[in-house]
């Protein structure tokens, strides 16, 4: 591992946990306002709370490095830098409604734009995935030996937020998987289900529309525990809404084509 991304890394985990603790004391704490920002899209005076945090903290220890955050957007950099991708807490309305399915998320994109390492912290559960891009990945700071496991051996997760086009995807891909005789379960966090898939406890993982900072760490996780992940960063954008598919390695060929056969859009990578 470089020494530039080793320091990274460390800095990485050691925010996650920082900012896990600071989530986790307001969880389901009374008199907690979540402010609407879109359907079934909500703030907290939490989320702002945490994500500035984590860029200070970026900000003293890499002065040069850019910044995106969910609440703050861009911040600093050029092309030529590292350039840090945070979800402060990715499943806000999990979070603000007392439900534990909710995560931080930190990545980071090396200068050439690609993934160079991604944490999740889930501080509900007390666990936290971590792996350096081409590393093996780190269940709270242990290698796993993540198991093979079929499309009909375990549960896919389905994630959805009501966005244009995105319902009418979603369940076009869910009849195809309840066609294929396969499980699935609705996850509140796109960055913990990621996790689960890298971990080998959801055998795959499907939504319809998500942003970088939802997955970008959790595309690190999953390539480090073996497994087949679409890359959000593959058409040189970082903006915009995206499809997701992550697998198991032993599930990977049955979900792609599981996909291909629903409908037009992703070119896999």
């Amino acid at each position: 591992m470089e020494p530039t991304v080793r320091r990274r890394f460390e800095v990485a985990r050691e925010l996650a946990a920082a900012a896990g603790e600071l989530a986790l004391a307001s969880f389901r704490r009374p008199g907690l306002v979540a402010v609407p920002k879109g359907p079934v899209d909500w703030v907290t005076e939490v989320d702002v709370a945490v994500e500035h945090l984590i860029r200070s903290r970026l900000a003293e220890e890499f002065p040069a490095d850019g910044f995106l955050g969910e609440e703050e957007g861009r911040l600093g950099g050029d092309d030529e830098s590292y350039l840090w991708v945070v979800d402060p807490i990715d499943g806000t309305v999990c979070y603000a409604s007392g439900v534990a399915q909710w995560a931080v998320s930190i990545a980071c994109l090396d200068p050439y734009g690609h993934p160079a390492l991604g944490v999740v912290c889930d501080p509900v559960g007390g666990e936290t995935f971590a792996a350096v891009a081409g590393g093996r990945l780190l269940v709270d700071g242990s290698e796993l030996e993540v198991p093979r496991r079929g499309l009909r051996d375990g549960l896919v997760g389905v994630g959805y937020a009501p966005k244009s086009g995105a319902g009418a995807r979603t369940l076009r891909f869910l009849d195809a998987l309840v066609g294929a005789g396969a499980g699935f379960v609705t996850p509140g966090s796109a960055a913990l289900a990621l996790a689960y898939v890298a971990a080998g406890r959801l055998v795959g993982f499907f939504e319809a529309s998500l942003r970088i900072w939802d997955c970008l760490a959790g595309e690190v996780l999953v390539r480090a525990g073996g497994g087949w992940v679409t890359s959000f960063v593959a058409d040189g954008r970082l903006d915009g809404d995206k499809e997701m598919l992550a697998a198991n390695a032993a599930a990977a060929d049955d979900l792609r084509a599981l996909w291909q056969a629903t409908g037009p859009g992703l070119t896999f990578t």
